[in-house]
């Protein structure tokens, strides 16, 4: 007993606790239901009363495991006893629980074998399972055993045998489907929903209706399904059953009550008119439920093509044959470079398309529109903003037609194949250079244009034309009567001579004899040519031999351009490594194989390359990255495969290692490449890489997942420090922020282009007796459905990702021109303060913009305060202190923000004339209570009183913090305490 108390409830005491509530309040439920049901049948014997405590118990203990079933049966026992009890059953108490037990474990392992999943009726299929063994054999059983108690209650085996029976099927029918899909969470969102809802409406129609038909129109009990699928067609599954509940226990209260004070008289053939009013809401509400589950599941497949589409960077377009209009995504608009070509004619579209492809193009359209082909295909040019062309692919069908089958509308995808085609392109030249050779080859050879030699019948040479003089390097002068095979050295691939042998065979065969297709020729100057040579005997007139004629081609050049064409294919034209393409074979390679160690897939990224690139210059970052490749070869294994994939990345396939070797290898190479000092034109370059590392095995999904895994650890090591390496664990706390801040980003990006952030304001407050209160703006952004996300969670990844600038251009924008008039009506003459980033600061074009959006905002540039803060001045002091300048010179105040937060904060003061230094929240928190904060804040106020700035402190949220700024002579206060932060719309009613 002891260990089933264990494994049922656990060690932890709050645990146990929680579990022996759940048991009590399972114990007093079903207490409850079975006494109701028992004293009803007690005191009307010729009441059906619904058997609602027995689903109940099925539905608890299918939740758990058998093994964990002894506890709440022993509770579920116990608690039918004391039902009996208290109702004074006639007969042997202890028989009833028994059976009810029995009936419980029956019902709820028959559950449990037949549905193994955890949603035991989520289909209709399974549902009618459940009503045919649940709602209707089971009980069969149960009322036969209590059927014998019949002789207790003064009634026939039959008449209590089929109350019984009644009595099990209403109360399965109704109340398990409940259990079964009771969850915390529907309980919750039904219970805190109010009380004014449709639901509760329903419910109150479906009992006045109930009590109606009971009392006006006993035999009409089948109207009461009007209600019931009222709520079928309203509400959810969970819902439509609980009414269920809610409706058969309502009648059968109500038959009680009306049979009691003998207004009407209710005989057993109603009870089945309740069951047959129950069957086909349930069975209509199961039906919905599919319904709205495959809907659901239709959107849900319907926004991953979407996602899906959006991820494979393809665009999506819609052609409106009728007015002929196209329609282009915004991806597709991005792909193109067009930002007006969401929604264009046809013609327009026609100008834009270069004019060599605008036949081909039609005629491909035109043909899939009349039907001639199953799919529209086209690869054309596009002229972009600058005047150049791109290449791209656009695959569409016609989807649309009318009732005449005449087409109506077109869709397809639109990718950029610019890279593509010019790879393509170079391949074809390739290609035709080498046909080229190929054919001038061939035509040399038809005109006698090859190297040409004859021989005697002793094998000396006695005729050299001069391409054979050039080929061999022997003058004929010198070459003659001289053996063959001194003149024409022609060799195997394993350095065999063949020139006397090929000799003999032609001569003893009387034939024309070729060389292998791997022939060399060494000439006079021991240059080693590819060449193909033909033999022939060359015969007198009788037919007998007199020597051979040797015509040979030399496919040196030929052969260079087929490996150049083979090493173009799959090496990287910069360093010689494999490029993408053969690297993703390697590693597709390593996937498939079974290996007892598995490979180890490395991705190295220069750090601070584009520092170099555009300092020194392109050819210096190309010298670079042959050095580096060099480099990384040195420390390469047999089997280890070296890429670079692009820019300056490198990527590595380690073989016999495992990942902890691989990891140290890695760190090697890192030292390595750090030590390295890179010299160019005078000056010095420090190199540093930072490196991911991911194992690479049968379970690997593909290449692309992962080189994005590995390039996520890469980041990371960036994030860290750069020059080291990360490798990829899924779920890592530090790599799931990056996808984090990736996805912010992204959203980020997109709310920029939906316009979706909101304007909010803070009142700044005057602590002293002179001066007036001014308001600071601030930024919120919104989510895809509307909800506020806090500054704290976009602003971070905004900076690190430099979208913080495009934020700050909005938010000007926005509130001193769009807002500006209002403003200026609201402000009635006080100031505006305004943030600016890092980022906006690191932007040359951003202060012209600036001023150029101060010169048509309504507000005055007298009323305008903009805050930088400490670390923006650290970070960027050269163009702060411009941005600055340039502001107090148009009028407007500028505040140094977050004052104090950096080691050499009152150093910025000697290089920077601010208006308005704001103290940092940190010192102002413990103002009240923490002397050193007092020293520091009391000294920074005496500092800006000293250089005629004034101070405000930041963060103040108590009185008593306030009230010791007061004395303390700080001029303005800022803080939840003073004034809590809210919608620039709201200050429009206020």
């Amino acid at each position: 007993m002891l260990g089933i108390y264990e494994q049922v409830f656990g060690n932890s005491d709050h645990r146990r606790l929680a579990r022996w509530l759940r048991l009590m309040l399972f114990m007093l439920a079903y207490f409850m239901l079975a006494l109701g049901a028992t004293e009803l049948s007690n005191i009307e014997a010729a009441v059906v009363a619904p058997w609602l405590a027995g689903p109940l118990a099925i539905g608890a203990l299918v939740r758990l495991h058998p093994r964990d079933w002894f506890v709440p049966l022993f509770g579920i026992a116990l608690a039918d006893l004391l039902a009996q009890y208290f109702c004074h059953v006639p007969g042997d108490v202890l028989f009833y629980t028994v059976i009810n037990c029995i009936e419980i474990l029956v019902g709820a392992f028959w559950l449990r074998w037949h549905f193994r999943g955890p949603l035991l009726i989520a289909t209709a299929s399974s549902f009618l399972s459940v009503l045919l063994i649940g709602a209707f054999l089971i009980p069969l059983v149960s009322s036969l055993m209590l059927a014998l108690t019949a002789s207790h209650h003064d009634l026939g085996f039959f008449q209590m045998w089929w109350i019984h029976y009644l009595s099990g099927c209403l109360g399965m029918l109704v109340m398990l489907p409940v259990v079964l899909k009771s969850s915390i969470s529907r309980w919750h969102g039904l219970l805190s929903s109010g009380v004014l809802t449709a639901f509760n409406a329903v419910l109150l129609l479906t009992v006045l209706l109930n009590a109606g038909i009971v009392l006006f129109f006993p035999d009409e009990m089948v109207w009461s399904i009007v209600a019931l699928l009222l709520g079928a067609l309203l509400f959810d599954f969970f819902r439509s059953t609980l009414l269920n509940v809610v409706s058969v226990i309502s009648l059968v209260l109500l038959v009680f009550f009306y049979q009691q004070n003998g207004v009407s008289h209710i005989g057993m053939l109603h009870y089945i008119t309740i069951v047959l009013t129950v069957l086909p809401a349930l069975l209509l509400a199961m039906a919905l439920q599919d319904s709205r589950r495959e809907r659901a599941q239709l959107l849900q497949s319907e926004q991953r093509w979407k996602s899906a589409l959006e991820g494979s960077g393809q665009g999506v377009w819609e052609v409106d044959l009728v007015r002929r209009q196209i329609s282009a995504s915004l991806e597709a608009n991005r792909l193109l470079g067009q930002g007006d070509c969401a929604d264009c004619s046809m013609e327009r579209w026609r100008e834009k398309t270069h004019p060599d492809d605008v036949v081909r193009v039609e005629q491909a359209f035109a043909a899939h529109v009349a039907g001639h082909t199953p799919l529209y295909v086209a690869e054309y040019r596009v002229r972009q903003k600058d005047g150049s062309y791109r290449w791209y692919q656009s695959r569409g069908k016609v989807m649309q037609f009318d009732e005449y089958d005449h087409p109506l509308k077109m869709i397809g995808t639109l990718i950029d194949i610019h890279a593509v085609r010019q790879a393509e392109l170079e391949r074809e030249q390739l290609a035709r250079d080498l046909q080229e050779e190929k054919e001038r080859l061939q035509v040399t050879l038809d005109s006698i244009g090859d190297g040409v030699i004859a021989t005697d019948m002793a094998g000396s040479v006695v005729f050299m034309n001069p391409v054979a003089e050039e080929i061999t390097g022997w003058h004929f002068s010198q070459a003659r009567q001289c053996p063959l095979q001194e003149v024409f050295h022609l060799h195997g691939a394993d350095m065999t001579p063949q020139s006397l042998e090929l000799i003999n065979t032609c001569l003893s065969r009387n034939e024309v004899c070729m060389t292998d297709e791997d022939a060399i020729l060494i000439n006079k100057e021991h240059r080693v040519l590819e060449v193909k040579a033909t033999v022939a005997p060359v015969r007198a007139a009788g037919g007998s031999a007199m020597g051979v004629i040797v015509v040979f081609q030399d496919l040196s050049r030929a052969r260079e351009l087929q490996r150049r064409l083979t090493f173009t294919d799959s090496h990287d034209a910069l360093t010689g490594l494999y490029n993408r393409r053969r690297f993703e074979q390697a590693v597709e390679d390593a996937i498939r194989q079974e290996a007892s160690t598995p490979a180890i897939l490395v991705v190295l990224n220069l750090d601070h390359f584009r520092v170099i690139n555009d300092s020194a210059g392109h050819l210096a970052g190309d010298a670079l990255l042959i050095e580096i490749a060099r480099l990384i070869e040195q420390h390469l294994g047999e089997q280890d495969v070296l890429a670079r994939l692009g820019g300056d990345e490198f990527a590595l396939l380690l073989h016999g290692r495992d990942l902890e070797a691989s990891s140290s290898w890695v760190d090697t190479v890192i030292e390595a490449i750090s030590a390295l000092r890179f010299s160019w034109d005078g000056r010095t370059h420090e190199v540093s890489v930072s490196a991911g590392l991911i194992p690479v095995d049968s379970h690997a999904e593909s290449f692309g997942v992962l080189l994005g895994r590995v390039n996520v650890a890469c980041y990371t090591s960036r994030q860290y420090g750069r020059n080291r390496a990360t490798v990829y664990h899924p779920g890592q706390q530090d790599i799931e922020q990056y996808h984090r801040d990736i996805f912010m980003a992204a959203g980020l990006r997109e709310a920029i282009e939906n316009d979706r952030f909101v304007l909010f304001c803070q009142r700044i407050v005057p602590l002293q007796a002179e001066g007036s209160d001014y308001l600071e703006i601030l930024v919120r952004m919104l989510g895809r459905e509307g909800e506020v996300v806090a500054p704290g969670a976009f602003i971070p990844v905004a900076e690190r990702y430099g979208i913080m600038a495009a934020v700050d251009r909005w938010v000007i924008e926005r509130a001193l021109v769009h807002d500006g008039e209002r403003l200026k009506q609201v402000l009635n003459g006080r100031s505006l303060s305004i943030n600016l980033s890092a980022n906006s600061l690191n932007d040359p074009a951003f202060l012209p913009w600036l001023q150029g959006i101060l010169s048509i905002s309504p507000l005055s540039p007298q009323a305008l305060i903009f805050e930088i803060t400490e670390t923006a001045l650290m970070n960027h002091l050269d163009l702060a202190r411009d941005v600055i300048d340039a502001l107090r010179k148009a009028g407007c105040r500028v505040a140094l923000d977050d004052f104090g937060s950096g080691l050499s904060s009152f150093g910025y003061l000697r290089n920077f004339v601010v208006d308005i230094i704001k103290i940092d929240g940190g010192f102002i928190r413990h103002v009240n209570d923490n002397a050193l904060d007092q020293v520091i804040v009391d000294a920074i106020n005496q500092i800006a009183q000293r250089l005629g700035a004034l101070t405000v402190a930041e963060f103040i949220e108590d009185g008593a913090s306030a009230e010791r700024l007061v004395k303390m002579g700080i001029d303005y206060g800022q803080g939840y305490y003073l004034h809590r932060p809210m919608p620039l719309d709201r200050l429009w009613l206020q």
